[in-house]
């Protein structure tokens, strides 16, 4: 049985008719995410719904009934604001040609921008905090890294590590018992930090095999992709299986409709899940969500409930 078995939605995925959903399927942890066009816009969003009457609400429903709450972000561009790039570029990657660019993520190596990315952290860390210290604040994920000379040397996987220590460092000081994920996806997920090791406190996030097939809109299974079976192996023995979470795809609809609404049904194979599950469990995983983005009120209406019984029911082994 998994221990923490969760979904993920949006903030306006929520709606009333997944209140008692979530209660029998056995779901004991949500977690909020932002998805859109601009992450950062969305995260502001994501802070102003949570402390408004209606996400108080919902966050009052979750404690009543045993479900945890966190929140799986993009957040480089709140943490290291895009409209500071005219004033210093240094603070920002820097691409293939040697020219500075704000598009993604940031330089690793300043230790200013470090200094704005660990000062928003906190507040961060303060606005949002989670009910199981578990932190996912990621980076601009399946994006460039920085390639001046001080970063050339360091993978993205390098690069994000060390901006994860760096964000685990600071919100340490306003939640001593935060602990901070490694996300693993796409790039991050191809090659092992060499350079840079995880600090205490840092745990592994594994997103599963179907992000090396985006554009398709079936799942990938697990068993028809030993690669992704090798990197889990070669990332839990670095991280760690005992903190170790899974972020799958089961129910993701959006990923199936390729991020464009109106979404068909969602497509759920229950014999995959259950295949998949056995194997991360083998390895000692016990904390185990799938993305639920777009399962939102119109889906209720165009398709019905999905199938959160069944998915409930495989992470609690019936």
């Amino acid at each position: 049985m998994i221990d923490k078995r969760g979904i993920v939605l949006n903030f306006d995925d929520l709606h009333d008719g997944w209140s008692e959903l979530l209660v029998e399927a056995g779901i004991n942890l949500i977690g909020l995410h932002n998805m859109g066009k601009l992450p950062h816009e969305r995260l502001h969003e994501l802070i102003a719904f949570v402390h408004s009457a209606a996400g108080r609400k919902w966050l009052d429903y979750f404690a009543a009934h045993g479900i945890d709450v966190e929140y799986e972000i993009h957040a480089m561009s709140w943490l290291l604001p895009r409209d500071r790039f005219a004033d210093h570029p240094e603070w920002f990657r820097m691409d293939d040609r040697g020219e500075r660019t704000p598009d993604a993520n940031c330089c690793p190596s300043n230790e200013e921008a470090i200094a704005i990315i660990q000062r928003n952290s906190i507040e961060l860390a303060r606005q949002l905090p989670p009910t199981t210290h578990r932190y996912f604040i990621w980076m601009d994920d399946n994006k460039p890294c920085c390639r001046c000379g001080l970063c050339a040397g360091l993978s993205s996987s390098d690069q994000t590590l060390l901006v994860m220590n760096r964000i685990l460092e600071a919100i340490r000081t306003v939640d001593p018992q935060a602990t901070l994920a490694y996300l693993a996806y796409t790039d991050t997920l191809k090659t092992l930090p060499q350079a840079v090791k995880p600090a205490e406190g840092i745990f592994l996030e594994l997103t599963g095999p179907s992000i090396n097939n985006m554009n398709d809109a079936r799942l990938q299974k697990m068993n028809d992709n030993p690669e992704h079976r090798q990197r889990v192996d070669q990332f839990l023995a670095l991280f760690g299986a005992e903190n170790a979470h899974v972020l799958e795809y089961w129910l993701d609809v959006s990923m199936q409709a390729k991020w464009v609404k109106p979404v068909p049904e969602l497509l759920f194979d229950r014999r995959q899940m259950e295949e998949e599950v056995a194997f991360y469990t083998s390895r000692g995983i016990r904390s185990i969500t799938s993305f639920g983005v777009f399962l939102d009120e119109q889906y209720f209406r165009d398709h019905g409930n999905p199938p959160i019984a069944a998915y409930g029911a495989v992470l609690q082994g019936r």
